[in-house]
C-alpha cells in the first residue's frame, strides 16, 4: 500500500499517467468491492499498462518501480489466472523492463531498487510455477537468478 500512497504525491498534474494510474486503482478496488470482478480486472490491466509506460520513461524512479510491483501484485490477485498459451503476460513484461533497468548504466540506487522489484516479480512467478507448472514463469525465475547471481555482488556495494 505504501507504493500507492507514494504515487498520490508524485504528480500534481491531474492528467498525468501517475494520476490516471491512481484513478484506475480506485475504480478497480470499488468494482471488486461491488462484485464486478471482470471490471476490476480490466482496470488493473489498464493500470498495469500505464505503470509499464511510466517505468519505461528515462526519468523512471523508485516510485515507478514500487508502482510496478504494486500493480503486479494486484493483477496476480485479482485478474484471471494466466495460462502459458496466452499471448500477453504482465509478469513477463514487468520482468523484462526491470531487468533492463538492472543492467543499465542508471544510478546504482535505482538499479538496486529494480533488482529488488525484479525479485518480487520472480516470487509471483514462482507461485504460478508451483500451482500450474507454468513454463513461462519458470523462465522468468531462471532469468532473475542468472541476473541476480551476475550483478548482486556489484550492486551490493
Amino acid at each position: 500500500m505504501s507504493a500507492h500512497l507514494l504515487t498520490l504525491v508524485s504528480s500534481t498534474d491531474t492528467n498525468s499517467p501517475a494520476m490516471e494510474y491512481n484513478r484506475l486503482i480506485d475504480r478497480a478496488q470499488s468494482a471488486y468491492l461491488f462484485g464486478h470482478q471482470e471490471k476490476a480486472a480490466n482496470c488493473y490491466t489498464d493500470a498495469f499498462k500505464i505503470s509499464l509506460k511510466i517505468l519505461k520513461q528515462p526519468n523512471a524512479n523508485k516510485v515507478s518501480i514500487n508502482r510496478m510491483v504494486e500493480i503486479c501484485n494486484f493483477c496476480f490477485d485479482y485478474c484471471p489466472i494466466f495460462e502459458d498459451t496466452e499471448e500477453y503476460f504482465f509478469l513477463e513484461e514487468a520482468a523484462y523492463v526491470l531487468s533492463q533497468i538492472v543492467q543499465s548504466q542508471k544510478a546504482l540506487k535505482l538499479r538496486k531498487k529494480a533488482l529488488e522489484g525484479y525479485k518480487n516479480i520472480a516470487c509471483l512467478a514462482c507461485e504460478l510455477v508451483r500451482f500450474n507448472q507454468s513454463i513461462r514463469c519458470q523462465i522468468i525465475i531462471d532469468q532473475y537468478v542468472q541476473i541476480e547471481s551476475k550483478l548482486a555482488r556489484y550492486l551490493s556495494h
